[in-house]
């Protein structure tokens, strides 16, 4: 076994350990959870809204059905043991999810690592980049069908590194299937197809002459296999335009704060990859890492993807990992090595003592239960006790919470926002809670009798000053009866 190999496997254990301890809480988590039910239990891919009465009924596709089913799977089947209590699993519930984003992050992990260490042996200078690009994909962490991503994307990459820099054509024969997976568990595969097209262009403009028809035919390949998935030719268009619906609204989809923490690793990044390239200039490029082109192809589309919308700093920092580790102690004039080799068995050893050692982190460590500090958990037994199934006004993020544990209450908006509630449904709770001009329009338009809203919301004031009856409330939520 290589040591490269091998530390790659010690980076992603490293990963993974990490990523078990956190606690499930992520807003989106609780409706994908809920169509990969649904999807399980009735044997076909939810294609209409059957959770809110602002879109009932309404054609939608969030495309990553598949990754919706593998994580209820992980979670375990249902058993439903109350209308409001939510429901348990027979299976390892949210375990489950702990060793499924465990799984996916230390695989994400471990490709990052072979693809900066295939061109920096040197465990030293390819720690720094791996790790802090470990640190930055905490950000998307969160338990939700984005963790294929982040583990698939990595893997493309380091199949087109293994043909562009070794010659290896046959690593290029999985990428289709890779795609086929990709684009039905989570529509962030365009990236992907981005990282291809930019290989089968450098191979045209400076590969060697072998080398164009099969990147060309790969291109072709992997596209055609995106559209292996319930919305056809239209996952392109909706995973390639996604965010623009939602500018700045949801968080992740900001531009990247270069002052945050993962801004700051990103930005240090770049600048060593910028500095090194300017003092080697394209000539040592070529020497250090062939394909002098290829890396400023890559680097270049993936940091403007990464400054505009921050959740894409993750791939923009896989992308200069490897040049950095590779780059910078070329610019200082420090010598290169060989990975020299573990005996088989030894090597073998060390894995399986690790997989040993995340598997007692599992038994012993890794939560039991989400971390619900941030949804209105009392407010759902008053949900339970009162008559009737009056319209409610929720807050977006708790919409999959409700989704969940309150199904019986259709929300007016949740986190699948972009494929059902734009433009008209957002723009009406934007102007709703806000205080703005035709509020109330919109709470007769909707007939709204319950609010369960933050306090800090104007409409919570003006509801209190209108005689809307409080029905309860604590820090984080209050819920508000119409009289």
């Amino acid at each position: 076994m290589r040591a490269t190999t091998l530390s790659a496997f010690l980076f992603a254990f490293l990963a993974a350990a990490l990523a078990m301890l956190q606690a499930p809480a992520d807003s989106d988590m609780f409706w994908h959870l809920e169509q990969g039910d649904w999807t399980i239990s009735h044997g076909m891919v939810l294609t209409t809204d059957m959770w809110s009465f602002t879109r009932a009924g309404a054609t939608y596709n969030t495309g990553a059905w598949l990754g919706d089913v593998v994580m209820s799977t992980a979670y375990g089947p249902q058993l439903v043991t109350g209308t409001f209590s939510g429901t348990d699993s027979s299976g390892l519930g949210w375990l489950g999810l702990d060793i499924l984003r465990a799984v996916l992050v230390g695989f994400a992990a471990f490709f990052t690592a072979r693809i900066t260490l295939r061109v920096q042996p040197h465990l030293g200078w390819a720690a720094v980049p791996v790790l802090g690009t470990i640190l930055v994909s905490r950000m998307v962490w969160g338990d939700r069908p984005q963790l294929f991503t982040l583990a698939l994307f990595p893997l493309v990459l380091d199949l087109l590194f293994a043909w562009r820099l070794e010659g290896r054509t046959r690593a290029l024969v999985a990428l289709p299937f890779v795609f086929v997976l990709w684009a039905n568990l989570h529509n962030a595969f365009v990236i992907g197809l981005v990282a291809v097209a930019i290989f089968a262009i450098d191979a045209w403009l400076e590969g060697e002459r072998r080398m164009r028809v099969p990147a060309l035919a790969t291109l072709v390949a992997c596209v055609v296999a995106t559209q292996l998935n319930p919305a056809g030719g239209g996952a392109v268009a909706r995973a390639a335009a996604y965010g623009a619906l939602l500018p700045g609204w949801i968080v992740e989809d900001r531009a990247l704060d270069v002052l945050s923490g993962a801004g700051l690793v990103f930005a240090t990044l770049l600048l060593a990859a910028i500095a090194a390239a300017m003092l080697r200039g394209r000539e040592g490029i070529a020497a250090r890492l062939g394909a002098p082109l290829l890396w400023p192809g890559l680097i270049a589309p993936f940091t403007v993807l990464a400054l505009a919308i921050q959740r894409e700093t993750p791939y923009a920092c896989m992308v200069l990992a490897p040049f950095v580790a590779a780059m910078v102690p070329d610019a200082i004039g420090r010598p290169r090595i060989v990975a020299p080799v573990v005996p088989r068995v030894i090597g073998l050893a060390i894995v399986v003592v690790l997989a040993v050692a995340l598997a007692l982190e599992a038994a012993l460590a890794a939560p039991r239960e989400p971390d619900l500090g941030a949804y209105p958990v009392g407010a759902v037994p008053l949900l339970g006790s009162l008559q009737g199934r009056p319209h409610l006004l929720n807050e977006y993020d708790w919409g999959g919470y409700l989704i969940r544990y309150a199904p019986t209450y259709p929300t007016f908006i949740d986190g699948r926002g972009e494929a059902v509630f734009v433009p008209d449904v957002l723009s009406e709770f934007q102007r709703v809670v806000a205080l703005a001009p035709g509020y109330r329009d919109v709470l007769k338009k909707w007939d709204i009798a319950l609010v369960l809203l933050r306090p800090d919301r104007p409409l919570v004031g003006a509801l209190r000053e209108d005689g809307w009856r409080v029905l309860g409330e604590d820090a984080r939520w209050v819920m508000l009866s119409r009289p």
